[in-house]
């Protein structure tokens, strides 16, 4: 029995362990993200946004068919349309509404809207995942909420218009992306969830820059919006959907969601070096609101992670008085 619960005992370090870096792949997928933001302001000075999208999109396809391709097509076969359409379905749709909503309104304030899956995803567990909602995480999401409206406003306004309404969608498809991405990983790997949402966005993406810019002049595109378009496709949609899917395989989504809230700061301090932005004194309050409600959130999944340990402790107790007679 003692050596039963040594064994458990080592397999809560060793998820403790995995949970620290699955958290430590958001936060670089964040800084990814944080970076992509600023320059993809950019790319958009010579480049319509349906061709950056489908251009980015196009080449990860290709980058990520070359490494995962066969394996995918094995997985795929064997699975329900069901396992992984909606959450390609979603992130397609974040990527695409975001980009519409920057142009009918602040920047700053689609940031703050599209980071707020935080609030949706609970919802959406309970609804796909059949998981109950975990009381003690609420102070660490009304936290990053707070921090994230701070942040964002940065001593600006904060109206609500139809711009506004299409960044709450961005935030509710970003949120589907996480939740059923976690559904879609309990059947298929993390390359396969991963090329199977890059392949969505690119079609949907194709669809509609033949709609809406088709005219487009290609050899406008200078040099550097090239650049930013190879940088989005290997580290904003390689690399970061991979490191999003891994992190899914082992952590709830309503942490990674939580996690992700990071990536509004990363793309202040990038905004700072690249375009010459400042935060306030209230930008600056609510990036460490974030923090708080990072470091909260995370001390509440250890908290339930580590539940099973306490009846370890005892049974370990009662072992050792055995021991006395």
């Amino acid at each position: 029995m003692y050596e039963s619960s040594q064994h458990v005992i080592k397999q809560i370090q060793e998820k403790k362990n995995t949970v620290v870096s699955c958290i430590s792949m958001i936060i670089l997928q964040s800084v990814i993200y944080g970076i992509g933001n600023p320059i993809t302001k950019i790319a958009y000075e010579s480049i319509t946004p349906f061709w950056c999208l489908a251009l980015r999109f196009v080449l990860a396809f290709v980058l990520l068919a070359m490494i995962a391709g066969k394996r995918a097509i094995i997985e795929l076969r064997s699975a329900r349309i069901v396992d992984w359409l909606p959450g390609a379905l979603c992130m397609a749709g974040a990527y695409i509404t975001c980009n519409v909503a920057l142009n009918m309104t602040a920047a700053t304030t689609v940031g703050f809207l599209m980071s707020l899956p935080v609030l949706f995803v609970p919802v959406l567990s309970i609804l796909v995942l059949h998981r109950s909602y975990c009381w003690s995480f609420f102070p660490a999401q009304l936290a990053a909420v707070i921090g994230l409206y701070l942040l964002c406003r940065n001593d600006g306004t904060f109206s609500f218009g139809r711009g506004e309404a299409l960044g709450l969608t961005v935030a509710i498809f970003v949120a589907g992306a996480l939740v059923f991405g976690e559904k879609s990983l309990q059947t298929l790997s993390a390359l396969t969830v991963s090329l199977t949402q890059i392949t969505i966005t690119a079609i949907l993406s194709i669809a509609g820059m033949l709609i809406f810019e088709r005219n487009t002049d290609l050899s406008a595109i200078r040099p550097s919006a090239w650049l930013v378009i190879f940088y989005l496709a290997v580290l904003c949609s390689c690399l970061a959907y991979w490191l999003q899917n891994t992190a899914l395989a082992h952590i709830p989504s309503s942490l990674v969601s939580l996690v992700q809230c990071t990536e509004p700061v990363f793309t202040a301090i990038a905004s700072f070096f690249i375009l010459g932005e400042k935060l306030s004194g209230i930008g600056l309050l609510g990036a460490a609101m974030l923090l708080v409600g990072i470091v909260y959130g995370n001390y509440v999944e250890k908290k339930n992670d580590t539940r099973g340990a306490r009846f370890l402790g005892k049974e370990k107790s009662l072992l050792s008085n055995k021991k006395l007679y």
